[in-house]
């Protein structure tokens, strides 16, 4: 007889992906002058002005007329100074950056060496050798005359910070994961609206159309097989068009899509239903060059481009029709996939045999969803990431898809941040098919 090996009473139905635990934000996220940008700053581990004047009131910095020893030069001295607990000539009492004297009535750094001595420093010195470095143009970032360094920086990679100067004339940034681009080390440049990419987004970018295919077909099969949502027919052979800046942006214009104002997937894709049937999109066909550090057309005389016309909608219910999904060229591909994850949910929505056009679902309901689904497959849709990082200094793959899903947990947006939270809170309760179907139904996300 065949055996069942399920124990008495064991849940043996499939267990729902869980959202991950939330990842914190740094101390000190305060919203930046600039687009995914935040406000820092830190102290400086120097004595100041003021204690260097307490120290030597209680003695510690003074001089004195004993015969001692000089803990650089190991001559006797009729007059010394005492500092960070050793004896010093006044002439010995040098920086161990620059080797120059320092003048021991005003403020001084110091730093610690592995067996715990301390040595000082001029705290110019110290800021250049150990303090908070500008990613833009590589100098210290100086602090300020309350021992304070300020600076704008990235909300999510610490070493991302930059002098606040930059952010009055800002320059490029990633298009994938927003980090500063260095002052003569330029990054890769798309060649489409002024973008570039970095190298450690540009590992593995999508650039065209052929890319973006594998990516859907495994969207597809996480909806099917992790979270077990029906495939409606037709939304495997939805085509997936990889597109420039200006066509993504002129879509939205023409649809008047809600798709802005968020950190995430706004203006990186778009679902096109029966609406935008008969235009045609320019698609990229670019390849990376190693001389020039850019994307350019693979076919010179074609200019890097060919072209897709959008299908006619489907005559049996074209309420129900999807006719392509765009995603914004230039992005890493575990980036590119959540677009697709979220582009997947508004394509299973409008194919949903339920769904009714006469009656619109909310922005904030629609898009919560799509985030939720987005997160979703970055937390259990993805082979595991690398962890290497490389000789650019830039993040590996994994720290890079640990910001994707930060940026969609963090969103102060009230479509999308707003709308994430309370789908996750549904779906939490009670599953995700449950709650696009509700969704579907009701225009509303379920009390719960």
């Amino acid at each position: 007889r065949g055996q069942n090996n399920s124990r008495v009473g064991e849940d043996v139905r499939p267990k729902k992906p869980a959202i991950p635990a939330p990842i914190p934000p740094p101390p000190q996220r305060h919203r930046g002058p600039l687009p995914y940008s935040s406000i820092g700053s830190q102290n400086v581990p120097v004595p100041l002005a003021a204690n260097a004047t307490l120290q030597r009131k209680k003695g510690m910095l003074q001089r004195r007329r004993n015969e001692s020893v000089c803990s650089v030069c190991q001559k006797p001295a009729s007059s010394f100074l005492i500092a960070l607990d050793k004896k010093y000539h006044a002439e010995c009492f040098k920086c161990v950056g620059c080797h120059n004297t320092i003048d021991s009535s005003g403020p001084f750094a110091y730093m610690t060496d592995e067996r715990g001595d301390k040595h000082p420093l001029h705290r110019k010195c110290y800021a250049e050798l150990y303090g908070v470095k500008c990613a833009v143009c590589r100098k210290s970032i100086p602090a300020g005359p309350d021992g304070k360094v300020s600076f704008v920086k990235h909300p999510f990679f610490d070493s991302e910070q930059m002098c606040p100067r930059h952010a009055q004339r800002p320059g490029r940034r990633c298009t994938g994961c927003h980090r500063f681009e260095p002052e003569g080390q330029p990054f890769a440049d798309l060649n489409d609206a002024g973008r570039c990419v970095c190298y450690a987004c540009c590992r593995s970018v999508i650039v065209d159309s052929e890319d973006a295919q594998p990516l859907w077909d495994k969207v597809v099969a996480f909806l099917e097989t992790k979270l077990h949502l029906p495939i409606w027919k037709d939304l495997r052979k939805v085509p997936i068009l990889i597109v420039g800046y200006e066509a993504l942006n002129d879509q939205m214009r023409t649809t008047r899509a809600v798709h802005g104002g968020s950190s995430q997937i706004m203006t990186r894709g778009l679902c096109l239903t029966e609406h935008q049937s008969g235009r045609k999109f320019k698609l990229a066909a670019m390849k990376f060059n190693k001389n020039n550090l850019s994307f350019e057309a693979c076919d010179v005389e074609a200019r890097g481009f060919s072209f897709f016309q959008v299908p006619d909608a489907s005559k049996v219910n074209p309420d129900a029709s999807v006719t392509a999904i765009l995603c914004l060229s230039g992005l890493p591909r575990d980036l590119a996939a959540s677009v697709l994850a979220h582009e997947a949910i508004h394509a299973w929505i409008k194919l949903h045999p339920r769904f009714d056009i006469q009656y619109p679902i909310p922005p904030q309901v629609e898009e919560g969803c799509a985030q939720l689904v987005a997160m979703l497959f970055l937390t259990d849709g993805l082979d595991a990431a690398a962890t290497e990082t490389y000789d650019d200094g830039g993040p590996s793959d994994e720290k890079l898809r640990q910001y994707f899903k930060f940026s969609i947990e963090t969103d102060d947006h009230e479509i999308y941040g707003e709308g994430y939270r309370k789908a996750a809170k549904a779906y939490s309760n009670i599953g995700i098919e449950a709650l696009l179907s509700h969704v579907v139904l009701y225009q509303d996300f379920p009390e719960t």
